[in-house]
């Protein structure tokens, strides 16, 4: 007479192959932006630069449009982050929220990897703020 033991240490767990495939196939997607809690927004161009700013120094943000283009303006204790893109609305209310983790900006080229009503950044200026400017 023989048993059948199972142990819990030899059985293979499928549940970590599935969350494997999922960041695989969202590696090959275009991500914008990352939301989530955090004290700072990390700004990357599409050079790969990338500038953190804490959301402590946070003032505002604007939204509106500049051509064909939609435009946020961050403004800061210190600077004026410009970004331009389409379909920025997405990507202003997690400003509004203070839950935007990073934003990246991607060559115009790509656009066409991203549906039409989603978040789309072509372009982050980050610029020093001059005393006196209103802007």
């Amino acid at each position: 007479m023989s048993q059948n033991y199972k142990f819990k240490s030899l059985q293979i767990d499928k549940s970590g192959q599935n969350k494997e495939d999922k960041a695989e196939k969202a590696s090959n997607s275009v991500t914008v932006f990352e939301t989530g809690e955090t004290r700072t927004i990390d700004f990357v161009l599409k050079d790969g630069t990338r500038q953190n700013f804490a959301y402590s120094h946070y003032l505002t943000s604007w939204l509106g449009k500049d051509g064909d283009d939609r435009v946020i303006k961050i403004f800061f204790a210190t600077h004026l982050i410009t970004i331009k893109g389409y379909s920025l609305d997405a990507l202003y209310d997690g400003l509004a929220g203070f839950s935007v983790k990073s934003i990246k900006a991607h060559d115009g080229r790509y656009a066409d990897m991203v549906e039409e009503d989603k978040t789309f950044v072509t372009d982050i200026k980050i610029a020093w703020k001059k005393e006196g400017d209103e802007n």
